[in-house]
C-alpha cells in the first residue's frame, strides 16, 4: 500500500510537470473519470502508457487539459439565478454607487471558460442602464485556466447551443449572425468591458477592490480544502458588503460562515 501510495504521488508530479495543474486541487473522484475518459478514448489501460503519450503528444495535453478544465457553459445558465442577480446584486450596487457618486464597478467572473458567463454579465448591465452605462467606469475581469478558452472567448463567436437561453430580443441586439460560418457574433461595445486573462484560481487573486466575484460551477471540482483557500482569497478581494456567487450544486465553506452572509440561498448569493 505504501509503495503504491508513493507511486501516485510520483504519477501526480508528472502530471503536474506536464500539465501545470496541480492534481492535488481536484477530487480524486473527478480525476479519475476524467483520465479514464482520455484513456478510453486512446484504447489505453495502463497509467504508465498514457503518460508516455503524455510526454511526446502536445495534442494530448491539450485533451487532457480540456477534460479537466471542463469548459461547458451557457449564455445566461440557470435563467433564474440571473433575473435574481439584476435585481439583488446589480441594481442595489448601481443604485449605491451612483449615491456615492463612485462610478467604478469591477467584477471578476471566475472560471469564465469560453467567455459565456462574463458576457452575460455584460449584457445585463447594458440592459439595466442603457446609454447611461458610459458614466460609470465598469470592468469585467474574466479568468479561465486554460489558455485555449480564453483564447476562444476573445473570439466570442457561439453556436446556437451555448445561447438556447437567450431571449430572443437580446440575440438580434448583442449578436451578429453569420451565416457562411453558421455562427453567432457578439457586438463589440458588449465585448469592450470585459478584460480575459489566464488565470489559476487556487492561487494568489491578481486584481483587487472587487464587487462582484461569480465563481460558478467551478467548487463542485475541488477538493473541501482547496475550496477553502479559493474562497478565502474571494473574500480578501472582496470590497466591503461586496458579492459573491456560486453555482447551484456549491455551498460555502463553513469555515467562513462568520465573514459571507446569505443574501439569497437559493441563487447562492452571499455578501
Amino acid at each position: 500500500e505504501r509503495s503504491r501510495g508513493l507511486g501516485d504521488v510520483y504519477k501526480r508530479q508528472i502530471m503536474l510537470r506536464y500539465l501545470g495543474v496541480d492534481l492535488n486541487i481536484y477530487k480524486p473522484q473527478f480525476i479519475q473519470r476524467r483520465l479514464t475518459i482520455r484513456m478510453k478514448a486512446l484504447n489505453i489501460n495502463n497509467i504508465d502508457e498514457y503518460i508516455a503519450i503524455l510526454r511526446k503528444d502536445p495534442r494530448e495535453l491539450n485533451m487532457l487539459l480540456d477534460n479537466l478544465t471542463i469548459n461547458v457553459s451557457q449564455f445566461f445558465r440557470d435563467p433564474h439565478v440571473w433575473r435574481v442577480v439584476e435585481e439583488e446584486v446589480f441594481k442595489p450596487l448601481i443604485k449605491l454607487k451612483s449615491s456615492k457618486g463612485n462610478k467604478l464597478i469591477r467584477i471578476w467572473s471566475a472560471g469564465c471558460s469560453r467567455g459565456e458567463e462574463p458576457y452575460t454579465i455584460s449584457i445585463i448591465l447594458h440592459e439595466i442602464l442603457g446609454p447611461s452605462i458610459k458614466d460609470f467606469m465598469i470592468t469585467i475581469y474574466a479568468t479561465d485556466i486554460d489558455p485555449n478558452a480564453i483564447k476562444s472567448a476573445k473570439l466570442a463567436a457561439y453556436d446556437m447551443g451555448s445561447l438556447v437561453n437567450v431571449p430572443k430580443h437580446i440575440l438580434g441586439k448583442y449578436f451578429r449572425y453569420d451565416r457562411i460560418r453558421n455562427k453567432y457574433y457578439l457586438k463589440d461595445f458588449v465585448k469592450r468591458i470585459v478584460k480575459f486573462q489566464v488565470h489559476d484560481v487556487t492561487t494568489n487573486p491578481p486584481f483587487s477592490h472587487i464587487d462582484v466575484i461569480f465563481c460558478r460551477y467551478l467548487l463542485i471540482y475541488l477538493s473541501k480544502e482547496t475550496q477553502l483557500k479559493v474562497v478565502t482569497n474571494f473574500s480578501r478581494v472582496l470590497n466591503s458588503r461586496g458579492f459573491l456567487i456560486l453555482g447551484s450544486p456549491e455551498f460555502l465553506p463553513e469555515d467562513l460562515y462568520n465573514i459571507f452572509t446569505v443574501v439569497n440561498l437559493k441563487a447562492r448569493i452571499y455578501r
